[in-house]
């Protein structure tokens, strides 16, 4: 037998092993993901703070977001005890990780998140683990993998597997191949770690499935549900049976690897009404109402806690129910933060300065029934 079918049948004995294991009955390992918008004082704080500075947006800012005498919006969340204090939230909340955009040197901002919980002493068993854009892997190139490696040997890196450390990577990279891939695992190996547990998120199943193979990956997932940039959009209870169609029941009909997505929503409209730079694709659709009659536009759009909890819900039984396509028992809700795109579980800002919760009480409930409330942050 040929060496590389024999690790490959030793691979799969050992996965089978594992699910055989817990028979399914364990819980999910559930992250979200963290889109760091929010920190420093540069121009992407900037863009959202324009995008949801109109008074019906403001429901859906950061808890430590703050509205200026005269209605200026200002949302630098860049202090070692607001990102401890998220900890605290997502420990609340159940959640296992938080899975970090990574943007190596090209925006300190966008880092200031992930640097910040690295600083953290206490992180409350929240682990964290990395996403990857596959065009700036591509720019980046293999002379990156020592860096990730060194990501992979911090204690608090999220593994999955016994011991492989979960790297996402956020659209297929076009220059780097399954021979770049196998040297990043060869380098993991060679410092003492399990090989990388590589997952491909992509838009469309079938060609995901084939993308996964060319680079020799080991499961998809997904970023967020997708769906246009749009004044328009589908309700959450929609929204949630367009991922159970298009993402779980198109994976298993595929027999495709993954690590099972979830969704906290996707509502655009405030990028659409004032979109950010970055989006040039998308026209300004202002509203014209004067900001004294704005109301919140709380719809059947905006997930409820109890409808954001039973999709969760949903979705850990899915992922119980589908081990042999999920060994990893892993889950990835979008997002922690996206709250000007639309799917957020951070607490956000209550008109009376104080933080709302109610999401990280719903999947409390749900993911660690015994645990206590959340608490006020310290001042």
């Amino acid at each position: 037998m040929k060496p590389h079918l024999l690790g490959w049948l030793l691979a799969l004995l050992l996965t089978a092993c594992l699910v055989r294991a817990d028979d399914g009955r364990s819980q999910p390992i559930v992250g979200a993901i963290r889109w760091d918008g929010w920190y420093g004082e540069g121009a992407v704080v900037r863009a959202v703070e324009h995008s949801l500075g109109q008074p019906k947006y403001r429901f859906r800012l950061p808890w430590f977001a703050r509205v200026k005498e005269g209605g200026t919006v200002r949302i630098n969340g860049d202090s070692q005890a607001v990102i401890e204090q998220e900890i605290t939230y997502a420990s609340q909340a159940g959640l296992n990780y938080w899975a970090f955009v990574d943007y190596w040197n090209d925006s300190q901002d966008l880092s200031i998140g992930l640097n910040r919980y690295l600083a953290a002493k206490d992180k409350q068993g929240v682990r964290y683990c990395l996403v990857e854009e596959g065009a700036r892997l591509d720019k980046v190139g293999t002379a990156g993998w020592p860096r990730l490696v060194e990501q992979f040997r911090n204690a608090d890196y999220q593994t999955v597997l016994a011991g492989r450390p979960l790297l996402f990577v956020f659209v297929k990279p076009t220059k780097l191949g399954k021979a770049d891939w196998n040297e990043l695992k060869r380098q993991s190996v060679a410092a003492g770690l399990k090989p990388p547990y590589l997952v491909l998120m992509g838009w469309h199943p079938e060609q995901d499935a084939k993308d996964m193979v060319e680079l020799g990956f080991d499961a998809v997932s997904a970023y967020a549900r997708g769906g246009s940039y749009s004044m328009q959009q589908p309700s959450f209870a929609e929204q949630c049976a367009l991922i159970r169609r298009d993402r779980w029941e198109k994976w298993r009909a595929l027999r495709l690897p993954c690590i099972t997505f979830a969704s906290a929503g996707w509502d655009t409209r405030p990028r659409n009404e004032r979109p950010p730079a970055w989006m040039k694709e998308v026209t300004a659709t202002p509203d014209a109402t004067p900001p004294a009659q704005q109301k919140p536009l709380v719809d059947a759009v905006t997930a409820t806690p109890d409808e954001l909890a039973a999709h969760l819900r949903e979705a850990i039984e899915w992922t119980r129910a589908n081990r042999d396509l999920n060994p990893a028992n892993a889950l990835l809700i979008y997002a922690w933060n996206e709250h000007d795109e639309g799917g957020w579980l951070q607490p956000t800002l209550r008109p009376d300065g104080q933080p709302n919760t109610e999401r990280i009480t719903a999947l409390g409930k749900l993911l660690r029934p015994a645990s206590a409330p959340p608490s006020s942050p310290k001042p």
